[in-house]
């Protein structure tokens, strides 16, 4: 759960940074979609993963499984929503790393290892749909 809230806090704090009111309550709703949608990317690969090789099932039709996905991504951002902006967490979270933060010497590393785990089930659904094409 700690390394989860230390890659919130890496995109809290590059969000924050991009902005001139960095605690803003848009600051932290951007931080959180961004959250969300990485989380929800890798809630449909593992369930890819799961539908093309444990079940070998797909979804009727094209409209029935982007339904599905847009139902997982709302669910996950309303949790989200609920755990980090109405409950404040995210507050918690920025206050309990941003001391460590000024002497990490890793900062960019930090930052590029907590954008490519939010790209890589986007890069994996589009590996998988290359070579593992469904028939």
């Amino acid at each position: 759960m700690k390394k989860f809230e230390y890659v919130y806090f890496t995109i809290y704090n590059y969000c924050s940074r991009q902005s001139y009111f960095p605690d803003e309550l848009h600051v932290r709703l951007k931080s959180m979609y961004l959250l969300s949608l990485s989380v929800g990317g890798w809630i449909l690969f593992l369930e890819m993963l799961f539908l093309r090789f444990v079940k070998n099932a797909w979804f009727s039709s094209h409209p029935v499984a982007m339904f599905y996905a847009l139902g997982v991504y709302v669910a996950i951002t309303a949790l989200f929503h609920r755990i980090f902006i109405v409950n404040e967490h995210d507050q918690k979270i920025y206050n309990r790393f941003s001391s460590s933060w000024n002497n990490n010497s890793n900062k960019r590393r930090d930052l590029f290892l907590a954008l490519s785990a939010a790209a890589a089930p986007y890069i994996l659904l589009i590996g998988m749909k290359i070579f593992f094409p469904r028939n």
